[in-house]
């Protein structure tokens, strides 16, 4: 507990210290780094009681000494990878996404720090004690007793062992299931969104956007190519034409409830001139009319800028470019999600574009415009994320272990379950958004440490010459518990989340507790299977080029040196 909450509090106030604020992202931050410092803190101490008998034994500086050297190692590697896997997210052009995915990346370094360094020195100085739900063996030797996981151990090891081929072709059937849903898979930005339906604030904008036809809606600058354009009758017409064509029945899709333009207060002033006559509520034949009319005008110019305070949220100070202001609001009441309005954005500007006359032009902006770009922001920065930690990912695994089939595999328990994420989320009809989209970046930054505790503890009895079905067994008989119960910390770490009133947040948490679940079933079930599949050939290349000679970083963490007190 110590150690997670030192933790958040070094990350907390290192984003005070740095002004970084909190955003709808940053929220989870605090439950994230409980969930993954309690993985390493749990690897630790199940390594600690594992070998108490030896440290009691040898003395607590040498015992402890020999029993952290390779956890530490694992957890170090791990908490790298996990750091590497939420970096990703620094490529992301979302503001929020980018700061989370780099302070969340620092406080796994804190984590990882802080439990390697604090938790050792605290039972330096705290007396050892065998547990109760330990049994020391007149050997020395020490065994876990009353594990209520032995049965789903013992089951995952007969599955992996002996059912490795129908395990894999179960996936395969799970993953094609998973890759239909992704499919149906939406991007939403709409903030109203994140609102459950009888929040006081969603139901409040969606009775001022009913009384007021919407709350926001595209800003759509037409300019007249010339000073003084928008005197021109001309240029106005084509306005007051593609106002009417926005909001005409036979394109109702738009959602445009209405539009506002410069050219209402020509109409007003041209009908006004003419004593209230409703037929002169059009665009003034002549631009000399226009011109007096604005003469006439009596408004104030507070900021002296040549316009008229009314005419500033429609004209430039030159007069050459006008803005119609669209609103959007669905004619049902609601929300319309990012995937229409990109459509409705869509099909406004190719109309623009095929019928707006020369030489104007045109732009499109506003907050619906922006929700596009966040939309496409958040999908392009999905895939860049996932791909570089991917990529990322295989090629540490590479290193560490000197074998392309070690980062192959490994990749297997990660891709899983990310797939599984999206499949669930398009299944379920949940978008993704601002809050989901960190997701894939979770599971492979935490999922990739059970994967590299297995890995690790695989090699070392392969090492000591058991055969791979011995090995897969003694590697699930040591790792699988605290794989387990990492797992465990995790999905309730996140789980947290799902009391809150804010849904992006129940829908991480939700979905976070589900990838720890398939990650924690692909390496305890998937990853040895694969293993079983290509016959147990993990071992380090022994070839001495200039590549591994770069790339094998794995002799610098002494990484196959693993402790022998720790196998009884």
């Amino acid at each position: 507990m110590a150690t997670l909450i030192i933790t958040d509090i070094w990350i907390m106030g290192l984003m005070g210290h740095l002004g970084v604020n909190i955003t709808v992202v940053g929220t989870s931050l605090p439950a994230l780094m409980v969930s993954v410092g309690s993985s390493y803190s749990i690897h630790i101490l199940n390594q600690y009681y594992i070998d108490l008998s030896s440290i009691l034994s040898l003395g607590k500086k040498k015992g402890l000494t020999l029993t952290m050297s390779h956890i530490a190692i694992t957890v170090l590697l791990a908490g790298f990878t996990t750091f590497v896997g939420f970096a990703s997210l620094a490529t992301n052009q979302v503001t929020g996404i980018r700061d989370w995915g780099i302070f969340s990346a620092i406080g796994v370094a804190f984590a990882v720090f802080i439990s390697t360094t604090m938790i050792p020195a605290m039972l330096m100085m705290l007396p050892h004690k065998q547990p109760i739900a330990i049994k020391k063996h007149s050997n020395g030797g020490t065994e876990i007793v009353k594990n209520w996981l032995a049965p789903f151990i013992l089951l995952v090891m007969k599955l992996a062992v002996n059912h490795y081929k129908r395990v894999l072709a179960v996936l395969g059937i799970i993953i094609a299931v998973a890759l239909a849903g992704a499919f149906q898979m939406k991007v939403d930005t709409n903030f109203l969104s994140y609102f459950k339906e009888s929040d006081y604030v969603r139901q409040s904008v969606l009775r001022i956007g009913h009384r007021y036809g919407g709350t926001s809606g595209f800003s759509i600058l037409i300019d007249s190519g010339e000073v003084d354009g928008i005197k021109e009758p001309k240029f106005l017409q084509a306005i007051d034409e593609f106002r009417s064509w926005l909001t005409s029945p036979q394109n109702s899709d738009l959602c445009i409830s209405r539009t506002d333009a410069f050219t209402d207060v020509v109409k007003t002033m041209h009908m006004a001139m003419n004593n209230d006559d409703r037929s002169y509520w059009r665009i003034p034949d002549k631009k000399t009319e226009i011109v007096d009319y604005l003469e006439i005008y009596g408004g104030d110019d507070d900021n002296f800028d040549g316009r008229y305070d009314d005419f500033e949220p429609y004209l430039d100070q030159q007069y050459r470019t006008a803005l119609i202001f669209a609103k959007i609001h669905h004619p049902r009441g609601e929300l319309i999600a990012a995937s229409d309005i990109k459509r409705i954005q869509a099909k406004i500007d190719e109309h623009l574009k095929n019928n707006l006359p020369k030489p104007y032009s045109y732009r499109i902006t506003g907050e619906p415009a922006v929700m596009v770009r966040m939309a496409d922001y958040q999908i392009s920065g999905q895939m860049s994320s996932l791909a570089l930690s991917l990529v990322v990912v295989f090629l540490i695994v590479v290193g560490l272990f000197k074998s392309w089939k070690a980062g192959c595999v490994a990749l297997i328990p990660m891709s899983t379950a990310v797939i599984l994420n999206f499949g669930i989320m398009g299944w379920t009809g949940i978008a993704l958004d601002a809050a989901t989209s960190i997701i894939a970046a979770v599971t492979i930054g935490i999922g990739i440490d059970d994967t590299i505790h297995f890995l690790n503890t695989y090699r070392h009895f392969r090492k000591k010459g058991f055969g791979v079905d011995e090995t897969i067994k003694k590697t699930l008989g040591i790792a699988g518990t605290a794989i387990i119960y990492t797992s465990l910390a995790l999905i309730f770490g996140f789980s947290v989340l799902t009391v809150s009133n804010f849904i992006p947040l129940i829908y991480t948490g939700l979905l976070i507790a589900n990838t720890m679940i398939a990650t924690t079933i692909g390496a305890l079930l998937l990853l040895p299977s694969a293993i079983m599949l290509i016959g147990g050939r993990l071992d380090s290349s022994q070839s001495d080029s200039l590549f591994w000679k770069i790339f094998y970083i794995g002799r610098f963490f002494d990484f196959n040196d693993v402790n022998e007190k720790g196998e009884n």
